[in-house]
């Protein structure tokens, strides 16, 4: 038991005399001790009536609350930081011989993004001198969904890393995200720059709310869209014929058959392999099923080639249908198909795709889209073919250099007859549509007394970046991919955890406090209470039962004779 008492004080309100009205237990949990039997003294004014616990014990647990903000602080890092499942943390504290469920858990994590919201927001004012300081901040913007989910809709800083704000909008549609920019120029003032997407919601909202500031669009987003346009149609017509032949799932068919026939010989795939590095002068003999196995496994991972850009960049059934064309091109060679049932088979399965015309037309069309394309990457200086480090790719290049080379591009297309058609016709356009956003004047940037000028990233890397962290995140503890859910029950201020990763956030919302233990315990419990409230209520929820009403082709009907009945 710990004794929690208030020395006997003046009262707050009429300032006389305090007396001791009662003594109350409870069991409170603390990370650090585990579970205490606290006793408080609380005091009354006889006076007015005004009653007062123990300062110390609100400083270690809020009121009326079980557990103390050094486990709502660590389950907050736990699951925002480290990851961990709620069964895992559940298991920690139990090892603390702190008993806790994990309905609690979830509720303390909510409470954990509502105490650190609260901060961020009593912190404007200092983390607007932040910025300031700085040279003032570089606004990137850029949402997130999955599935049928709420858009989580980020503010981040590019030259502090720091997240502005975050909201939970239902589309990125203008009118919802205004009010999200307005907030911010009252929060934090002019941003120096803007870098978004092409977003048709985002860009007339900025046009709006900051007519006046530099607006950049992302460049690896511009090339994304611009390369969707150009080779959807054709890439979209491979895909649609060769799911049609359902050659994928006959060579998958055939791997399964030699595998059954072949185990012990699979079982050991080492020699084969050196000997296919090294190719011994002596040869080597091996069953026919061993070469066909590695052929179309082989011409299978065709699919999956690329550099980890993702379409329009990598362009997997191109690269698919080139390794079916080498694959059956092989069998030929080796006469495989003389030998083996099972080559025969392959052989058999890739015929038709060779005199499917809209496959030919669609590959021919497709090629010479994609060395136009690859053209313009190599003249932006991003996402560049051979490129090794995927999405996280933040360009290279002078811009002055990068905006030469696109002007080239340009004058080529202009000039060549070849690429006057329609697709091409529209990268053109689109190009000259969102030049001054693509290639605008370097910023001035004021610190410390000296000016410099910069330009801002050129993609929005380090949004998506964000983004994708958030999703790993949500794998690791879930282990699924999915987040429709996860997006949906979210809190809209979570994305502020990734701010205490800086030293310089940390210091500015902990306002002198030394801990963030300590700095919750500053925050009026009633507020948190209020933030809960806020977003359960922008979680609009469908019952169930409607959700399967809804279904019904024919509900108007069912609607209306029921109407007719009840009348």
């Amino acid at each position: 038991m710990v004794v929690f008492r208030q020395e006997d004080s003046a009262c707050p309100c009429c300032y006389h005399s305090m007396k001791v009205q009662k003594t109350r237990k409870r069991t409170v949990f603390l990370y650090a001790m585990g579970p205490i039997s606290a006793c408080e003294t609380i005091l009354v004014c006889p006076h007015c009536g005004h009653t007062i616990g123990s300062e110390e014990l609100e400083t270690l647990v809020p009121p009326r609350h079980r557990f103390g903000y050094d486990v709502i602080t660590y389950i907050g890092e736990a699951v925002f930081r480290r990851c961990l499942s709620e069964t895992g943390i559940q298991e920690h504290l139990g090892e603390q011989g702190i008993r806790i469920s994990t309905s609690e858990i979830a509720l303390l994590t909510k409470k954990y993004i509502g105490y650190l919201a609260i901060a961020h927001r009593e912190s404007d004012e200092a983390l607007r001198l932040h910025l300031e300081d700085q040279g003032g901040y570089i606004l990137h913007l850029d949402g997130t969904c999955d599935g049928g989910s709420p858009h989580l809709f980020v503010g981040l800083d590019e030259i502090t890393s720091i997240v502005l704000n975050s909201v939970k909008i239902p589309s990125e549609k203008r009118e919802a995200i205004i009010p999200f920019l307005e907030e911010l120029k009252q929060r934090y003032g002019e941003p120096a720059a803007l870098v978004h997407d092409m977003g048709a919601g985002i860009l007339s909202a900025v046009a709006q709310v900051f007519p006046d500031a530099p607006d950049y669009i992302c460049h690896f987003h511009f090339l994304r869209d611009i390369g969707k346009d150009l080779m959807s149609r054709e890439h979209d017509r491979l895909r649609s014929r060769l799911r049609c032949h359902g050659i994928q799932a006959k060579l998958r068919t055939i791997l399964g058959k030699i595998r059954t026939t072949q185990a012990g010989t699979l079982a050991n795939m080492e020699t084969f392999s050196t000997d296919v590095r090294s190719l011994p002068k002596g040869g080597s003999s091996y069953p026919e099923e061993t070469y066909l196995y590695t052929l179309i496994e082989w011409a299978l991972a065709g699919k999956k080639e690329g550099d980890g850009y993702g379409f329009p960049f990598d362009q997997a059934y191109l690269s698919f249908l080139d390794r079916l064309h080498e694959l059956g091109k092989t069998l030929h060679l080796m006469k495989l198909d003389e030998r083996s049932p099972l080559a025969a088979e392959v052989l058999a399965a890739l015929k038709p795709i060779w005199y499917d015309r809209e496959i030919t037309t669609a590959y021919e069309t497709l090629q010479k889209k994609v060395a136009v394309f690859e053209q313009l990457r190599r003249a932006m200086r991003i996402a560049e073919p051979g490129g090794k480090l995927g999405l996280n790719d933040p360009g290279s290049g002078e811009m002055e250099t990068i905006k030469e080379q696109v002007e080239q591009f340009l004058a080529q297309i202009c000039k060549d007859d070849s690429l006057q058609k329609p697709g091409l016709k529209k990268m053109r356009e689109q190009i000259e549509k969102y030049w001054e956003k693509l290639f605008t004047a370097p910023i001035p940037i004021t610190r410390q007394g000296k000016t410099y000028t910069m330009y801002p990233q050129r993609t929005n890397n380090v949004l998506e970046q964000f983004f994708r962290a958030i999703k790993h995140g949500h794998c690791r503890t879930s282990g699924h991919a999915g987040m429709t859910k996860t997006l949906a029950a979210m809190l809209s201020a979570t994305p502020l955890v990734q701010n205490l990763g800086s030293q310089d956030y940390l210091k500015l919302i902990l306002g002198g406090a030394s801990s963030l233990e300590e700095r919750f315990a500053q925050i009026d419990v009633s507020e948190i209470r209020k933030v809960l409230a806020i977003e359960s209520e922008s979680v609009q929820t469908v019952h169930p039962k409607i959700k399967k009403l809804v279904k019904d082709p024919g509900l108007p009907k069912r609607l209306l004779k029921l109407f007719r009945k009840s009348a």
